[in-house]
């Protein structure tokens, strides 16, 4: 049994054909835009075309630095000279530590009597 559908199957795959048998159609407008495509000829561009769309080109200005405010006084702070006081400074923080001193003595406050 099995070689008569072995035998049927060969005789199928041998009368099959792997192409088509069918006459291209000519497409009269694709063919058409192809002819016109093919015997199109552009004209070459010149300098003188871009003329009206194209500015010159020239090198941008340079800019200015913006006025601010307070530039005098800027100009002062740099040229001022500078002051030091290191012994003003040692005699303010022995006046500082005493007042801190002072400052985290509790005194003694009169407790309230507590309101029923």
């Amino acid at each position: 049994m099995f070689s008569q559908v072995f035998r049927q199957s060969t005789r199928v795959l041998v009368q099959t054909r792997a192409f088509s048998a069918t006459v291209s159609r000519a497409n009269l407008v694709s063919e058409l835009y192809v002819k016109e495509l093919k015997a199109f000829k552009p004209t070459p561009l010149t300098a003188s075309h871009s003329e009206g769309a194209v500015k010159p080109w020239s090198t941008p200005v340079a800019p200015k630095a913006p006025a601010v405010e307070g530039a005098n006084d800027v100009a002062e702070y740099e040229t001022a000279a500078v002051e030091v006081g290191s012994a003003e400074v040692k005699a303010a923080s022995a006046g500082a530590a005493e007042t801190l001193e002072e400052f985290f003595v509790l005194e003694d406050l009169p407790e309230e009597e507590p309101h029923h």
